[in-house]
């Protein structure tokens, strides 16, 4: 008797995950949180990076901010050669914004920076990706990503993965009595 309401119960969620309002499961995702990229700035605190687009060109003249907690520090310009480079700034978390792009990045001071970090950044503009940070199971796609923006879809699969197992054996176990 109690192994059939369980297998009744675990059926039941399982088909209410399945209708689910269509409204919480088309609701706009949360943007995937980015990992910061480790830069180590150079002497008097300059920070140099490039900018490129997609195909890996240069992108000279644009404008480069640093945000350091909400509030803009430096701006500067690339050259002909998509470099720039801003002096005077601090170890601590910084946001680069250039033309609608904006990737996060951990500065260190040079003798404080972990070996990972590297000497410059490179921005990819128009596009959601700081060089370093694009793979199959980080920003930019992936399973993992799906599956976090998705919650509810997932939560409805692994409760079905529960449930119709169970409820399969609820009803052997009715059957042989």
């Amino acid at each position: 008797m109690r192994t059939r309401n369980l297998g009744r119960l675990a059926a039941a969620i399982a088909c209410l995950g399945m209708i689910m309002p269509t409204a919480a499961m088309s609701a706009e995702p949360a943007a995937p949180q980015v990992p910061s990229l480790d830069v180590a700035l150079g002497q008097g605190g300059v920070f140099r990076g490039q900018v490129v687009n997609a195909q890996g060109v240069a992108q000279a003249h644009k404008q480069v901010a640093l945000m350091y907690q909400g509030r803009e520090v430096v701006r500067t310009v690339t050259d002909e050669r998509g470099v720039f480079a801003a002096q005077g700034l601090r170890g601590g978390q910084y946001q680069l914004v250039t033309e609608g792009q904006a990737a996060p990045f951990r500065l260190w001071s040079a003798n404080a920076a972990p070996p990972t970090a590297r000497p410059s950044a490179l921005i990819i503009a128009d596009q959601g990706i700081v060089n370093g940070q694009f793979g199959t199971l980080g920003y930019g796609g992936g399973v993992l990503n799906w599956m976090q923006a998705h919650p509810l879809i997932v939560a409805g699969a692994v409760v079905t993965a529960i449930a119709v197992p169970v409820a399969i054996t609820a009803s052997d176990d009715d059957s042989s009595s």
